[in-house]
């Protein structure tokens, strides 16, 4: 399959997936796509769903990115709110803010130790940490303003 073909086909991927909120996951049947690596894609990580592998298509103008992530049966893609190559740490906290908040709480009890040199104060500084971040977790300009949490969708 040529280079040319495979990017047309995740160019109408990354269109469709686009018209849903940020990280809505839509999930195509793998036979009916070519690998996103044969369009430009590359290898890249991503929090383990049970996936094969993940890879992320070169950033967007705007800074977003199509993230497709590979099962055995289907390619799941959404559109990142931050593209890793752009920001990683806004990217942690805008799409991936479970992981936002665990950081948070790893620094604030790292914090908490060094300052208070025992347990209590660790687990006040954990809790200080993921509390913070939580505040600033998983919202983009774009959902700030009133927009939609990502739901689940499914293409057959």
């Amino acid at each position: 399959m040529s280079d040319f073909y495979a990017a047309l086909q995740w160019g109408a991927v990354r269109r469709e997936v686009a018209s849903h909120p940020p990280r809505t996951l839509v999930a195509y049947p793998k036979r009916s796509l070519p690998h996103p690596r044969d369009a430009g894609a590359r290898v890249s990580a991503g929090i383990p769903r049970g996936q094969i592998e993940d890879y992320r298509f070169p950033p967007e103008d705007d800074c977003g990115g199509l993230h497709v992530q590979e099962f055995d049966d289907r390619w799941e893609a959404h559109i990142d709110g931050v593209h890793p190559a752009c920001d990683a740490v806004d990217h942690l906290r805008v799409d991936a803010p479970g992981a936002w908040v665990a950081a948070g709480g790893a620094l604030g009890a790292a914090v908490g130790i060094l300052l208070g040199r025992s347990k209590a104060a660790a687990l006040a500084g954990a809790g200080i940490g993921a509390l913070l971040a939580a505040l600033t977790a998983g919202r983009s300009g774009e959902e700030s303003r009133g927009a939609r949490r990502p739901r689940a969708h499914r293409t057959e």
